[in-house]
């Protein structure tokens, strides 16, 4: 009985991480939207946007930002084109129980990938990584 009991208890705290991690975009993801360009990522986005866990952000440029939600947060993907092409990928990952250590599994995650290189930017509303393909 015990030893059930000890597996519940660390069962449940596996699962009260601060970030969920099917929430952080995969590798073969990232690859994807780095083909995109610009046309067809505005595209998607308006395809996107009539699923109700989807919404368009409107920005200063002509590039559409994406935010996906979720009911504990939200995330904005935003590219960043050059000549049509996808130089760099901002995500903002805004969290309603916003906690430092989410930083942490955000920089563990991203730091995986090979061929990326990352820039990590932290606040009390949110987290951001800027995605880019190292040289």
């Amino acid at each position: 009985m015990k030893k059930l009991l000890f597996l519940c208890l660390i069962f449940v705290s596996l699962n009260t991480k601060a970030i969920d991690s099917n929430k952080l975009i995969n590798l073969n993801d990232l690859n994807i939207l780095f083909e995109f360009q610009k046309n067809d990522w505005n595209e998607n986005v308006l395809f996107l946007i009539k699923k109700n866990s989807f919404a368009k952000v409107d920005n200063e440029s002509d590039t559409f930002n994406l935010k996906t939600i979720f009911k504990d947060g939200e995330i904005i993907t935003m590219p960043i084109f050059s000549n049509n092409i996808v130089k760099k990928i901002k995500f903002e990952y805004i969290y309603f129980d916003h906690k430092k250590e989410n930083l942490k599994i955000i920089k563990d995650h991203f730091n995986s990938f090979k061929n990326y290189c990352f820039e990590y930017l932290y606040n009390d509303k949110s987290i951001q990584a800027v995605i880019s393909k190292c040289n």
